[in-house]
């Protein structure tokens, strides 16, 4: 089987879940009046706790898995991560379906739509048909001002991959290590991050 082509370099969106923190409600007071027993009223439940900004972005109509997602982001490390994995999401998106989505003409810079362009191409021009599950887990989430970086483990044991020749195996397709990456991000003048780079660091 002829290799398909993976992404090297990305751009993303950054999504903004806003959720609302709710305060707990104060139990109600009891009063008495002489010659009347009055029962006090049961303690209010206390409000749900509020949820994390992080979201779990995994999609098993898709075929996409996010492992170890972390409950403890918030601010721009949540933005980051959510801009990042929004990008996995869209990748594996145009991977399983050998179309370009239609998310990168928002979300990527030009070169990146060039690059997901490129990637279908040589796809479509070996019958390249990819479907499984990719799994993937992003960490190591660093925020510097208007700069970040995100490590990315990305697994592709149980994707499948075919091709005019028939079924092959992740091995023999290229992809039969786990691969990491380390994507770079900026903030943009107008409040999202941008995925500037995603550069392979071997395997994970």
């Amino acid at each position: 089987m002829k290799r398909p082509v993976p992404v090297m370099a990305a751009v993303c969106l950054a999504l903004l879940p806003l959720l609302a923190a709710c305060s707990p409600d104060a139990a109600p007071q009891s009063t008495a009046t002489p010659g009347r027993t009055v029962t006090a009223a049961p303690p209010a439940e206390p409000s749900p706790t509020p949820s994390p900004e992080v979201q779990d972005l995994s999609d098993p109509d898709l075929g996409i898995v996010f492992e170890d997602v972390p409950t403890d982001l918030t601010g721009d490390d949540a933005d980051v991560y959510t801009t990042v994995a929004t990008f996995q999401v869209e990748y594996w998106r145009t991977m399983t379906t050998n179309a370009v989505s239609p998310a990168f003409a928002v979300i990527g810079a030009a070169e990146i739509s060039t690059l997901m362009e490129q990637i279908v191409a040589t796809n479509v021009g070996v019958d390249a048909r990819i479907g499984g599950v990719f799994r993937t887990r992003l960490s190591e989430v660093v925020v510097d001002g208007d700069d970040a970086t995100v490590v990315a483990c990305d697994d592709y044991a149980a994707v499948t991959f075919e091709d005019a020749d028939g079924p092959d195996t992740p091995e023999s397709a290229g992809f039969g290590e786990p691969t990491l990456k380390t994507v770079s991000l900026t903030r943009q003048a107008d409040g999202p991050w941008l995925v500037g780079a995603s550069v392979p660091e071997g395997t994970c």
